[in-house]
């Protein structure tokens, strides 16, 4: 039977209002510190090792305390009477908390010291903020005697009565060792410390208390400007998980989250959840399972490469610690939403998904649940709210998440606490140009060295100058290649490369062909404005023959672009081909129209692709989309034309040369993926590959830093927040002639009427507003274009 003490005489002493706690019913200040010292242990219990790591031996004591102490401030008479609707109450409660650190202080160093202020104090602003709210008073040495009745900080501690200091100090020496006992926190290294009798600890804050916080805050600073100043690597990271794993805990116990989920990364139970037997596996998938710590692995696409990456993640989780997290990280959203679903047959309700719609997806995944519209829009923000507070032990995001991180975005520390010891799965490296590859890459550095993570990057190929760099960051990682056989046995494509353009009279002629004969059709154009004029050509060129023609781009709102896609997933979709003679259309054919955004983001099978000459990498991931399952009886086609060669503006036109150099040689020829890496070396060569390097160097150099050299806990920063969103997000806007449907939308179900917005550039949108044709973001409502949209053609800058 539990000896757990409970202070029930501290029940009127709240830490939530009624609209924030649990029930809608208010919740006690002991409640809410009970739910974080939970959420807190659990937390630590995925890394009980990290003190040792770090050289802060007492660092879970530190936190506990701190945890302990950290909303005491809440007692005060101005926050309870806030909390119970009266007037706002003007203070900080976290710097009213620290007049009790001297209750449990007696056997801490000044630096442990110096570590519980920081966590108490910082669990909500930043140290400038509390730095400008609360500065020292310039009163020379005699601070006791200097202090007025005025002062903001002995006013705040005035509001601490007797009553309620009596309460809280037989709280603290009668319940507290219960506390830790009953947490298992006293297993974690955690103690007793030794209290001051009662009416010292009474004294020490009523007469001494606004001293006390003072000199601590004082203390504080110089120990933020400490952490600035090139501190060991060890405290710093530690005074990262500091803040971050108390954030994280007060967060969650704020949410009323519950306990915190894990999973077992088991490689038997991940075989049988998707279907593959032991003995079925391709031996880089066996080599992937045995590997311990970071790998690079070379397969062609189609042979099991994320049964791999999983198989690999389980070899880590019975390596060293474990294995608390697991990320897998893509570059496109559309892939993300996919591998959510793929990773939930393996770890059911264990994976997160987060990126910049990930509510509108989540929403989507459970309406086609048939989820009643209320009940999905509910259960979408709680899985997203779930993921924000870092509680899912598998998440699928994109890098760019974990960059927040390194740019010191707001709660950045609660988000890199969460990478410590985690495995990482990226999957499609191909797709980030060079100067965020170099962003990624030294991150992972960081992390890898830093953190304790381990990477499994995975691709059908790496250029030797991709691979090298790659070999950096992450520290000589363990090389996998497929087989040779492998490789031949995925063999599904013939190059045929053609004269002219795509859009010309001869182009579009042969696509109406093979389309009026049967046949599935990919056509891949590097630019929007390019894929709807092609789309309309065919329209009218097919219009009466019965042959389906679709178009398919970024400039799609999320509610067109969904109906699009499972119309093609419905026609063409690989998991359709169930025997090697089944055909996946209907005898009059389809063609598909898209633009990159079909290179990762559909899992569809179509007989031949004409395209738009691109660099070689991207080509070969558009090739991935026909005869993806093998089951036509011979190689399909893979059509390549050879002009415009000058890139569109949007590819290095040496690296369109390049390509088409290699693909010349190559014309007529089975494509052989064992090959593409000796391909690509050879374009990624003399002033390519010193280009290259120039701009990743400058790119890494640049990062490392703007952020790696700056990074320090207590300092979120809004300039670099603002780079990044610049650098790495685009914008969603409204259609003007959507205007009025979003409007009557958003009244019923503003989940829904997100699906109305179309994501386009940072770079578009300036251009764009500087014609006039853009109103920027007002209260509520997302920015406003006046450019033409429709179902069938999207967002639309190109005058006819």
């Amino acid at each position: 039977m539990s000896n757990l003490c409970w202070p029930e005489w501290l029940d009127d002493v709240w830490a939530k209002s009624a609209d924030k706690g649990a029930g809608r019913q208010p919740e006690s200040l002991a409640a809410h510190t009970w739910q974080v010292l939970q959420r807190l242990g659990e937390f630590i219990s995925l890394r009980p090792h990290l003190p040792d790591r770090f050289g802060v031996p007492r660092l879970w004591h530190l936190l506990t305390w701190a945890a302990f102490l950290h909303d005491w401030g809440k007692a005060a008479t101005g926050f309870q009477a806030q909390l119970r609707g009266g007037r706002r109450w003007r203070q900080r409660h976290e710097v009213l908390s620290l007049a009790f650190v001297d209750w449990i202080a007696a056997d801490l160093s000044d630096e442990e010291q110096d570590w519980i202020t920081a966590a108490i104090v910082a669990h909500h602003k930043e140290a400038d903020e509390i730095r400008r709210l609360y500065p020292y008073p310039d009163v020379g040495t005699d601070l006791a005697s200097a202090l007025g009745g005025d002062d903001q900080v002995v006013e705040m501690v005035s509001e601490l009565g007797d009553e309620v200091l009596d309460g809280l100090y037989r709280w603290l020496e009668r319940c507290a060792d219960s506390w830790l006992k009953e947490l298992g926190l006293d297993q974690l290294g955690v103690e007793m410390p030794p209290f001051p009798d009662w009416e010292q600890a009474i004294r020490q804050v009523q007469e001494l208390g606004a001293v006390s916080i003072y000199r601590r805050l004082k203390r504080y600073g110089r120990f933020v400007r400490r952490l600035g100043r090139g501190a060991d690597s060890g405290v710093l990271v530690g005074t990262l998980t500091l803040r971050g794993y108390l954030v994280n805990a007060d967060h969650s116990a704020s949410a009323h989250a519950g306990t915190l989920p894990r999973v077992t990364f088991d490689a038997g139970r991940i075989l049988d959840s998707r279907g593959v037997r032991s003995d079925d596996l391709f031996a880089h998938q066996i080599r992937a399972g045995q590997v311990r710590g970071s790998a690079l692995l070379t397969a062609p696409t189609g042979s099991g490469k994320t049964e791999a990456a999983l198989l690999w993640a389980a070899r880590q989780a019975h390596t060293g610690d474990g294995l608390p997290r697991l990320f897998y990280t893509l570059p496109y959203q559309a892939s993300m939403n996919a591998m959510k679903l793929r990773l939930e047959q393996s770890f059911p309700k264990r994976v997160g998904l987060q990126h910049g719609r990930s509510l509108l997806a989540l929403y989507r995944m459970l309406m086609a649940r048939e989820y009643s519209p209320k009940r999905a829009a509910g259960q979408a923000k709680w899985a997203r709210n779930l993921a924000r507070l870092n509680y899912p032990p598998v998440r699928v995001l994109s890098p760019y998440q974990i960059l927040k991180g390194m740019y010191r975005l707001k709660g950045y520390e609660a988000l890199l606490s969460d990478c410590l010891d985690a495995a990482f799965v990226l999957d499609e490296i191909h797709a980030y140009e060079v100067r965020r590859l170099a962003m990624i890459l030294k991150m992972m550095e960081y992390l890898r060295q830093n953190y304790g993570a381990r990477f499994f990057v995975m691709s059908a190929t790496f250029p030797s100058l991709i691979k090298s760099w790659l070999r950096k960051s992450l520290g000589d990682p363990v090389e996998i290649t497929a087989s040779a056989e492998l490789f031949a046995a995925f063999r599904r494509h013939r190059l045929v490369l053609l004269d002219g353009e795509l859009p010309a009279e001869d182009g579009l002629r042969r696509i109406v062909n093979d389309a009026r004969a049967g046949k599935s059709v990919l056509v891949t154009c590097n630019l929007v404005d390019r894929a709807q004029r092609v789309y309309r050509a065919l329209v009218e060129r097919l219009s009466g023959s019965g042959v389906r023609v679709v178009l398919l781009h970024g400039r799609f709102n999320g509610r067109d672009r969904l109906r699009k896609e499972q119309l093609v997933r419905e026609s063409v979709g690989a998991t359709l081909a169930v025997a090697p003679a089944t055909p996946t259309v209907a005898p009059n054919g389809m063609v598909l129209v898209a633009t990159q955004v079909v290179e990762v983001s559909l899992d569809i099978d179509l007989d031949t692709i004409y395209t738009d000459p691109a660099p070689l990498e991207a080509l070969v991931q558009r090739f991935g989309r026909i005869n993806r399952r093998g089951r036509q009886t011979e190689l399909a086609p893979v059509h390549v034309y050879r002009q415009p060669d000058d890139g569109q503006h949007i590819y290095d036109p040496e690296l369109i040369a390049g390509t088409l150099r290699v693909l010349e040689r190559e014309n007529g020829r089975p494509i052989d993926e064992s090959a593409v890496g000796k391909w690509l070396d050879e374009i990624y060569s003399g002033e390519v590959a010193t280009a290259w390097q120039r701009e990743y160097q400058e790119a890494a150099a640049e990062f490392e830093a703007s952020c790696i050299q700056t990074l320090q806990p207590f300092a979120a920063d809004k300039n670099l927040e603002a780079l990044f969103y610049q650098a790495f997000d685009g914008l969603d806007v409204l259609p003007q002639g959507l205007l009025d449907v979003y409007r009557q939308e958003e009244e019923e179900s503003p989940i829904r009427a997100g699906e109305l917005l179309v994501p386009i550039s940072w770079r578009r949108f300036r251009v764009l507003k500087r014609q006039g044709l853009a109103t920027p973001r007002e209260k509520n409502m997302p920015p406003v274009v006046a450019a033409d949209y429709t179902s069938e053609l999207g967002l639309v800058f190109e005058r006819r």
